[in-house]
């Protein structure tokens, strides 16, 4: 009768966790439909209207050599202002994500901070050229974006390795650099409150975050997922 009853329980453990579960993945999907949506906004409108404002600053021909300064001085803010609209909506959901697949939105990630660097970059991103369910792919690609921001900031390396594996049925994605890496037991700072975010973001499709650093050790960031299917 005991051993109904302890099975009973852990079914309905097991149930609950399941729904839990479903119940973040769903969520995990609404917070990039708004973040879709309000980039389509920034870039669609804002962005058409302030192309259209430059380009009125750009044609128009002033007599005043004064006026003319300020003139070219307001198109200049105003193409750095799309500029940074643009920036803004591809952060919040980059369009290549949806056209170009997680793979090559990783390799354009990592090869862009490490030209940006002006050092090697390892990348070896096969295993994420197979069909992921869209929030763990989601996720693998904000952990990406999260950790190359953080090196990009913080860790001032002389190369960067990106790779993805499947061991299994779990697929691991690495970031790893040789920089100044830090100290993990410090109060948290920007860099520490990033880790937090990805911790969070990785629970809520069941994955789970190992970071390995130390000051002038370099970082290592794994993020591991279960694959369902």
């Amino acid at each position: 009768m005991r051993a109904g009853i302890a099975t009973g329980k852990d079914d309905r453990a097991r149930d609950d966790k399941a729904r839990r579960r479903k119940l973040a993945r769903h969520l995990v999907a609404v917070q990039e439909e708004q973040r879709l949506r309000l980039s389509r906004e920034l870039h669609d409108d804002l962005g058409q209207m302030l192309a259209s404002v430059a380009l009125e600053l750009h044609n128009v021909r002033a007599d005043s050599a004064e006026l003319d300064a300020r003139l070219a001085r307001a198109a200049q803010l105003i193409d750095q202002l799309s500029a940074r609209v643009h920036d803004a909506a591809w952060s919040l959901r980059p369009a290549d994500l949806e056209r170009l697949g997680l793979r090559t939105s990783i390799e354009d990630l990592a090869g862009m901070l490490c030209a940006q660097l002006g050092i090697p970059c390892d990348v070896d991103l096969e295993a994420l050229s197979r069909p992921l369910e869209p929030e763990i792919g989601l996720t693998l690609y904000r952990i990406a974006q999260e950790a190359l921001t953080n090196i990009g900031k913080h860790a001032k390396p002389s190369r960067v390795s990106v790779t993805a594996h499947i061991r299994g049925n779990r697929l691991r994605l690495a970031v790893e650099d040789n920089g100044h890496g830090f100290d993990a037991d410090v109060a948290p700072g920007s860099q520490h409150l990033g880790l937090a975010g990805m911790k969070e973001r990785l629970a809520l499709i069941g994955g789970e975050l190992t970071v390995e650093t130390a000051k002038g050790k370099g970082t290592a960031i794994y993020a591991d997922v279960l694959l369902t299917g």
